[in-house]
């Protein structure tokens, strides 16, 4: 069973106004029952911060998928895909780094969170750098419908609003992975502009209400239709309405 994935971007109202771009970004990979996913929050207070988004998300999926189609036993291990995550994350580092040099500019004013998924049929991994969520649910063979979701909870500072960045001294230390241990049949990656409307209370699954119509109708439509429903709907008003921030939404369905 292919994966067929569904993602948007919309810029925030508080963005919009201001004429910044939108600092989110997204990327993906899909051969067949392998997929690899990446969601990226740039910095509001990293002046390039939609490029380093970009960058991380780019560089990342695709290392990663050059990886699994190397050897897709890396997803049996928990060390050796760690080490595959950080090798892809570095290699992203190192193109920032070229960048910031020809640019003049810091390696700070990239900065980026990120969230992503490797995967197949199987099994998977999350793999995770500061805030934005990642949420996996089981195929209904594999889990009873109550059965709670695999979620990758962001990870943020002393204050609310403080997080880690890909870009920062100590991305090794606040990258964590987490296993996907049952196969996976709904996936959902996204920034933290679209948790307040997509996420249950407390970040244990997602919003029901919100989630059960969209993917009903995603899985109705192709990819192309689809994202572009999606992004209707993180472009709505009544959806800037619930929060002023950048908003990335990511759903791969297998089945």
């Amino acid at each position: 069973m292919a994966w067929r994935i569904y993602a948007a971007s919309a810029t925030g109202t508080s963005h919009v106004g201001k004429g910044i771009p939108c600092q989110d970004a997204f990327a993906f990979e899909a051969d067949g029952e392998r997929l690899v996913a990446v969601v990226c929050d740039g910095a509001g207070s990293a002046s390039r911060s939609d490029q380093g988004s970009r960058v991380v998300a780019d560089t990342v999926t695709r290392v990663l998928g050059e990886r699994l189609r190397g050897d897709c036993a890396v997803l049996d291990d928990e060390d050796a895909f760690q080490a595959s995550a950080s090798e892809a994350i570095q290699t992203a580092r190192a193109e920032l780094m070229e960048l910031a040099d020809a640019d003049k500019a810091s390696l700070s004013s990239y900065a980026a969170t990120l969230v992503g998924f490797a995967g197949d049929a199987r099994r998977g991994w999350f793999f995770h750098i500061g805030d934005g969520i990642g949420v996996a649910e089981a195929v209904a063979s594999e889990a009873s419908a109550d059965a709670p979701s695999v979620v990758s909870a962001p990870e943020n500072g002393e204050y609310s609003n403080e997080t880690y960045f890909v870009t920062g001294d100590a991305w090794r230390q606040h990258l964590r992975v987490l296993a996907v241990t049952a196969p996976t049949a709904r996936l959902a990656l996204m920034s933290d502009g679209a948790m307040p409307f997509a996420m249950d209370k407390g970040n244990t699954g997602l919003f029901k209400p919100f989630i059960e119509p969209v993917a009903r109708y995603l899985a109705s439509v192709g990819e192309n239709d689809g994202s572009r429903a999606l992004l209707g709907t993180l472009d709505d008003p009544r959806t800037h309405g619930i929060t002023s921030d950048d908003k990335t939404l990511l759903i791969a369905l297998r089945g």
